[in-house]
């Protein structure tokens, strides 16, 4: 059984990993993303709901944010709709995962991309691997920028 999620206090460990906050409320999920995201090498960190993920993501400013639809206090479209509002955050990546069928209205609230689930850790990993190669590679116009 995949270990327990741990946090970490920095968005990059030692060895310059990318972070991902992931949002979800179902420890079973919780557990399976966390083992799935750290063997692929990425660092992880959860919030339990919309609420915290939003103030965690100031803290730290993740790489990528994936959020369930369905959290507490505040949900994970709403959520992506105040990261894009957020001036410093606007750019984070996000990825909604969810049971719902969803995708439009999670675009339309700022999703970069939608996974549905049940869970399938390669499409996962390699969903969240296109994503950070795309948040990596300059958007038209931003080369110049400093």
């Amino acid at each position: 059984m995949p270990a327990s999620p741990q946090s970490h206090n920095s968005p990059l460990n030692g060895e310059g990993r990318a972070l991902i906050l992931v949002v979800e409320r179902d420890p079973h999920v919780r557990a399976l993303e966390s083992f799935f995201l750290n063997e692929a090498g990425f660092a992880v960190e959860f919030s339990a709901d919309g609420v915290a993920a939003l103030e965690r993501a100031r803290d730290v400013h993740p790489d990528i944010i994936i959020t369930e639809v369905l959290v507490p206090k505040l949900d994970g479209l709403s959520l992506c709709r105040a990261i894009r509002d957020d001036g410093d955050l606007r750019d984070t990546v996000l990825l909604v995962f969810s049971i719902l069928a969803v995708e439009s209205r999670a675009r339309e609230a700022g999703a970069d991309a939608f996974l549905r689930k049940p869970l399938a850790e390669r499409r996962l990993v390699e969903t969240v691997r296109e994503l950070l190669a795309v948040k990596r590679t300059p958007r038209e116009g931003e080369e110049g920028r400093t």
